[in-house]
């Protein structure tokens, strides 16, 4: 299993351009764009769109590092893969925050797959495995992955 903070986790995924997605019982939020960045600050991770002048004033998503601590991948065969990320109270079923990686198909074309988008995913697969577990920044070297 690949240990890597959330930070670090999540700087790798918004260079692919995928969707975050929000969700609790109430309903969902989707997040996404070509231009998203992230910034830390104390126990918040926020990703904004690097296009305003002030980046609060578009949408945006804060995130507490500390209350997730894995991610797992999922990948159903003619759908493209997501990572579910869970903290302590979700030890199953919905996570409250999912990652879409970039579509492996272009639906409007009867279902074109998109060679590059699945290298991506297949290179971050090779990378991290389909279990990541996160931990507090100190808890490991900023870029050291341990795989078990």
């Amino acid at each position: 299993m690949t240990t890597i903070t959330l930070k670090a986790l999540l700087e790798e995924l918004l260079g692919m351009q995928g969707t975050f997605v929000l969700c609790n019982a109430h309903g969902s939020l989707e997040f996404k764009g070509h231009d998203l960045y992230l910034s830390a600050y104390e126990e918040w991770l926020t990703v904004y769109h690097a296009t305003p002048k002030n980046p609060e004033s578009q949408s945006h998503l804060h995130l507490k590092w500390h209350t997730f601590q894995r991610a797992v991948i999922t990948h159903q065969e003619g759908r493209t893969p997501h990572l579910a990320f869970y903290g302590p109270a979700e030890a199953e079923g919905e996570a409250p925050l999912i990652w879409y990686f970039p579509s492996f198909y272009t639906w409007a074309q009867g279902k074109t797959a998109i060679p590059e988008n699945i290298a991506r995913y297949e290179t971050f697969v090779t990378t991290y495995g389909t279990t990541l577990q996160l931990v507090e920044p100190g808890a490991i070297e900023e870029g050291c992955r341990d795989r078990a």
